[in-house]
């Protein structure tokens, strides 16, 4: 059944008409700020289709091209994977050009910028590669940068393990105000296991947000999430058609890797093709929230694809779950804002509700996203109507598969939200910790 691609639309900074820049605030910040609007734009999506971009006579011009409604970019489309390889030939994988993350890699300090700012000494801001007087923003996007690169998830040796704790250990520092003043002024001799202590609980919790639901091992199934792209962006400004543009790019990305993940199904091979997807959802589901994430995106390929394939029934049912399954973590997200507001002002812990809250503002970044995945290669144009519905039952099958996989080693204890926050971070900072009292307990041991 034709689906109603206007459904399920995701409020992003992508809005059209004139060109305008939106700040780029951090995952907090957009969490308390906008969850009542993204309530909104869920709740009322329906309404907006009626009276807006789906009025009956362009929405039946628009079909009358082979056009679809891209809710994710909010324009109509022709969808031809063919054509999509060729667009993304050019374009850095990184999106480099857009997000300008080489500025912060390539930065070192300069002899203007060491002399503008005295400081004694720079081994910390090298690690990170910024300059002495480099703002907070700067700081937090090179972290990010550096802590992704040499991150145990992506690299398990020596010298990556030492690099990553290099890293949280300049980020510890830098990223507290009272430190890096301290650092500035006497250098590291002026850290004292005592005053390190009292940073061991303020690592950034945007950043610990990108490594629990922004795994590698996921990049190719939900790309880059858009509040880890807030991360990236930091403080500046980007302007709307940018944010778009990485939407648009990261959808093309998502279903050329979805149409090769289920090419063995297609081409007849169903059976070696589904034992494939059990073992690699077997892989996924014991990452650190691998099996949230892995069922999230069962269920979105599975709604999606019934409501391409099945019949006028299951498609609407499908599409109602779709809809309650977007609703419902929209309201649980506004729900976790009051809740962190008001634990905030009785001083109360509010790491749980808040890593709460931005999985299920995650929920519906994967869920959006997704179905335009979906629809774009079960709308491709490339290929002939049987290519297409093969790959819709594929879709399907695949979203029942990893929807039911559940993982064998996570205990509901590692799952808490302190156990899932330290695990994120790779307890770089308890590890920070360790190593400076050691150093001290041996400076004393040799001393006395």
């Amino acid at each position: 059944m034709a689906s109603n691609n206007e459904e399920g639309a995701k409020p992003t900074a992508a809005t059209g008409g004139t060109e305008e820049e939106v700040p780029s605030v951090g995952p907090v910040t957009q969490c308390l700020n906008c969850i009542c609007l993204l309530v909104t734009c869920i709740l009322c999506t329906p309404c907006i289709a009626l009276c807006c971009c789906c009025s009956v006579g362009n929405t039946a011009a628009q079909k009358a091209q082979g056009k679809r409604y891209n809710a994710a970019t909010r324009e109509w489309v022709i969808d031809n994977l063919a054509h999509d390889v060729e667009t993304l030939k050019g374009l850095p994988n990184d999106d480099e050009d857009i997000l300008m993350t080489k500025e912060v890699e390539d930065t070192k300090p300069s002899a203007s910028a060491v002399t503008a700012t005295t400081v004694k000494e720079t081994a910390y801001y090298d690690v990170l590669g910024v300059a002495p007087d480099a703002d907070p923003s700067k700081i937090k996007k090179a972290y990010y940068i550096n802590a992704r690169k040499w991150h145990p998830d992506r690299n398990d040796s020596e010298e990556a393990k030492a690099k990553f704790q290099q890293i949280g250990e300049a980020y510890q520092v830098l990223s507290d105000p009272q430190l890096r003043a301290i650092y500035d002024k006497e250098g590291e001799e002026g850290l004292s296991g005592d005053k390190t202590e009292a940073a061991a609980g303020q690592v950034d919790p945007s950043l610990v947000f990108t490594f629990l639901f922004g795994s590698d091992a996921f990049m190719d199934i939900i790309g880059r999430l858009q509040l880890v792209t807030q991360v990236m962006i930091g403080e500046e400004r980007i302007e709307s058609s940018k944010m778009k543009e990485l939407e648009r790019r990261r959808i093309m990305r998502l279903a050329l890797k979805l149409r090769d993940r289920i090419e063995k199904y297609v081409s007849g091979n169903t059976d070696e093709a589904k034992l494939d997807w059990q073992n690699q959802g077997a892989t996924l589901v014991e990452t650190r929230y691998g099996e949230e994430i892995l069922n999230t995106v069962g269920s979105t390929y599975r709604l999606v694809a019934t409501q391409v394939i099945g019949s006028w029934g299951e498609g609407m049912e499908a599409q109602m779950s779709e809809h309650m399954m977007k609703q419902g973590a929209a309201m649980k997200a506004f729900e976790g804002t009051q809740n962190m507001q008001q634990a905030q002002t009785m001083g109360e812990d509010q790491l749980p509700t808040y890593i709460e809250t931005m999985w299920n503002v995650t929920v519906i970044d994967i869920s959006s996203t997704l179905r335009e995945v979906v629809m774009k290669c079960c709308s491709d144009k490339s290929v002939e109507k049987s290519v297409r519905l093969i790959r819709a039952k594929a879709i399907q099958d695949l979203g029942v598969i990893w929807e039911g996989t559940k993982s064998k080693t996570a205990q509901k204890d590692r799952r808490s939200a302190r156990g899932l926050y330290q695990s994120a971070a790779q307890a770089a900072m308890e590890e920070t910790l360790n190593k400076m009292k050691a150093e001290e307990a041996k400076v004393s041991a040799e001393s006395g």
